[in-house]
């Protein structure tokens, strides 16, 4: 069984023939790699070179645009994104850059090593290295991926406490990890209850794949890995023709898939791929401003505040006790429960998602699934805000206990990352698609400080708040800059963020074992075959059997 992976907290960074690590102080140390490293570590690059970097801003600044990102006085508002999109972004992140270094490297062929080390998008964080060498994760078949019935809660539905509503979980505390935690290759993706069910629809996925084979009469020789193949070009299909159209610039996703790459390794092969920094540490934290501060979650949970960010923290197993609790949301109370328990082995039933509030299944009637509006979720406009309880995290969802506020702020933390990989400024990634005479617009320092003008869109940035606010002229860190692009383009990447996300996922298709870009493709499975549309609702309709009761088993 692999490790556990470290989570929103990575501190160290191979770039190049370089280790950077962040110091306590939040300022970067930088030395050069050990062989271990060099054989072992993820592999981060410059999307546009090595030349391309950033000059690091005063801590002081940062500490101010990240309170104002995160103050109470920020008015959110919805966007035109159906919020579980929000958490599918996470689940692929996870997947893009698995961490090998936990790995026991004697026991992993060097070419699934080698793998492990690139940007892919062949689901390794669900596979992991396979049913022989991770047999934690399987069924005795070496077929099927495990799942676990949550616990039962009186009075719900009998349905949501069957096998297959929850990830599979250790039952006891062991040295191997405690009973709680989640077996799956990466323990990220139960760091919060949506993430975490996301996973879990993922594996009931290829196990109704390796169902229909075996219906199909598919010879048992080779079986796992004719399932596995098509799970993952489903997967890439989706993410190409569903999610990043949603995300990001439509017109930016499609040149890049029709015509190519222009800024990030062009002529890269798949054996040397890297993960750039500015996607990883500003470009696709895009996500966390999308977060809301609660959902409506299911018939049990039907406000929009029932499903508090805290609570989906709560009823995961890396940040949470998946035990309920009377302290009220985000209080102290609450965060010094989910650090020191008691902890439960299961998730309750009566907290098992309620797919049609999370995403639009209009497209498929026989789902029975469009929820009034009233009931349905929609992610928050993509803009230079975040909700106000991301300004202190739960330690265990970021991986280390801090007692320093600001180390909890979720802004902080990425604009401070930022500083310490070098990151180059939005103005300068502009001027090098700018002359390459890409699709962007540039954001003049009044746009950058002001935003739109949008009521409850973006903050506005001011000397009074922020005394050394002029040093970050022409210098503005490249996570905010891409936010405000996207205040710009109605809330989706554009311009620069939409061509460092595009890219970014073409190479790492380009990377994968199994790809995409290099084979035809047809849909096979789910609702939409016929039209051969595979959209993340389809997924879970075909997932989920067909049956409407378990996309929503919470409700009589």
């Amino acid at each position: 069984m692999m490790g556990q992976r470290g989570r929103h907290g990575r501190e160290s960074y191979l770039i190049g023939t370089k280790l950077v690590t962040m110091q306590e102080d939040g300022t970067p140390m930088c030395v050069e790699a050990s062989t271990l490293d060099l054989s072992t570590q993820f592999r981060f690059s410059h999307f546009a070179g090595d030349g391309v970097v950033g000059t690091p801003l005063n801590i002081e600044l940062l500490a101010g645009v990240a309170a104002k990102m995160t103050s109470t006085a920020n008015q959110r508002k919805d966007g035109d994104i159906p919020a579980g999109y929000t958490y599918l972004g996470q689940f692929v992140d996870h997947d893009m850059t698995l961490d090998p270094t936990q790995l026991d490297i004697n026991a992993t062929p060097i070419r699934d090593l080698q793998s492990l080390r690139s940007p892919t998008l062949d689901l390794d964080s669900l596979y992991g290295r396979g049913p022989d060498l991770d047999p934690d994760i399987y069924e005795a078949d070496k077929l099927h991926i495990k799942t676990h019935a949550p616990f039962p809660v009186p009075g719900i539905p009998a349905l949501a406490a069957q096998k297959g509503f929850d990830l599979p979980r250790r039952q006891v505390d062991s040295a191997a990890g405690p009973a709680r935690q989640a077996l799956i290759p990466d323990g990220r993706n139960d760091e919060n209850l949506a993430v975490a069910q996301v996973h879990l629809a993922f594996i009931r996925f290829h196990n109704r794949v390796v169902d229909d084979l075996i219906a199909g009469g598919s010879p048992s020789a080779g079986l796992f890995e004719r399932a596995q193949e098509k799970v993952v070009l489903h997967y890439q299909f989706l993410l190409k023709t569903d999610y990043l159209p949603r995300i990001a610039k439509k017109a930016v996703v499609d040149d890049v898939y029709d015509h190519g790459r222009k800024v990030f390794e062009v002529d890269g092969d798949a054996f040397n791929a890297t993960m750039p920094v500015e996607f990883s540490g500003a470009a696709f934290r895009l996500g966390h401003s999308m977060i809301r501060t609660g959902y409506s979650w299911n018939s049990i949970f039907p406000g929009f505040r029932d499903g508090h960010i805290f609570r989906l923290f709560r009823f995961s197993g890396t940040s949470g006790t998946l035990l309920p609790t009377q302290h009220p949301p985000g209080s102290q109370e609450d965060i010094d429960n989910l650090e020191s328990g008691p902890f439960g082995t299961a998730l309750p039933s009566n907290w098992v998602a309620d797919w049609p509030r999370l995403f639009d299944f209009g497209k498929i009637p026989d789902a029975e699934g469009t929820r009034a509006p009233n009931e349905f979720n929609f992610a928050s406009f993509m803009d230079t805000t975040l909700v106000n309880p991301l300004e202190s995290l739960p330690a265990g969802s970021f991986g280390a206990t801090s007692s320093v506020a600001s180390k909890r702020n979720l802004a902080f933390r990425n604009l401070v990352r930022g500083n310490m990989l070098g990151l180059p400024s939005g103005e300068q990634l502009f001027e090098v698609m700018s002359q390459l005479a890409l699709d962007v617009d540039p954001l003049s320092e009044s746009d950058i400080n002001n935003g739109t003008g949008t009521p409850n869109v973006g903050v506005v940035l001011t000397k009074a708040d922020i005394p050394r606010l002029d040093e970050m002229k022409g210098k503005t860190p490249l996570w905010f800059y891409i936010l405000r692009e996207a205040e710009f383009g109605s809330g989706k990447l554009a311009g620069v963020g939409a061509r460092i996300v595009a890219e970014t996922f073409h190479r790492a298709m380009q990377a994968s074992k199994i790809s995409l870009l290099n084979r035809p493709f047809q849909v096979e499975f789910g609702p939409g075959k016929d039209s051969n549309r595979f959209e993340m609702p389809d997924l879970l309709f075909y997932a989920y059997d067909g049956d409407p009761k378990k996309l929503n088993p919470t409700k009589d």
